[in-house]
């Protein structure tokens, strides 16, 4: 097993532990990526029912500092557009470029589907309003660039 693998277990671990309802996870920042040292957080979107609530928590986790953001099915959507409309995009990028960990009923597949959707119309506005800022090749794995 390798470190992104292992990693992922241990979000998929995290999960099944602390949100038994949960409808899904994604691992993303540097875990996701196969960056991540000893020493990295993981970073976990939760998808939750819609009973659950939106929100973000940091903990330790087997010894781990884990970051997670939970939002509720039913949010995603104005959350993607308040994430989108800061340009920020922590959790779009996450649904949209992160590591799959749980995904029982094909909700997690949707929400990333519909991620890459917000953030490539964010692109395509972007593209016909202002000039790029990013460098040549500094693009996401989405194939837009990385500070859209």
């Amino acid at each position: 097993m390798n470190d992104q693998e292992s990693l992922a277990t241990h979000a998929s671990r995290l999960v099944a532990a602390l949100f038994p309802d949960a409808l899904g996870a994604v691992l993303g920042g540097s875990a996701a990526q196969g960056r991540a040292t000893a020493t990295s957080d993981l970073d976990v979107a939760v998808l939750l029912p819609d009973s659950g609530t939106t929100g973000r928590e940091v903990i330790r986790h087997e010894g781990r500092p884990v970051e997670l953001f939970l939002t509720a099915l039913a949010d995603v959507p104005e959350f993607f557009a308040w994430d989108s409309a800061r340009r920020r995009g922590t959790v779009l990028f996450i649904y949209a470029e992160g590591l799959p960990v749980l995904d029982p009923h094909g909700h997690v597949a949707r929400t990333c589907a519909q991620a890459r959707a917000v953030l490539a119309a964010r692109c395509a506005r972007r593209r016909t309003s202002s000039p790029p800022t990013t460098t040549p090749g500094r693009v996401s794995a989405g194939g837009c660039p990385a500070d859209c």
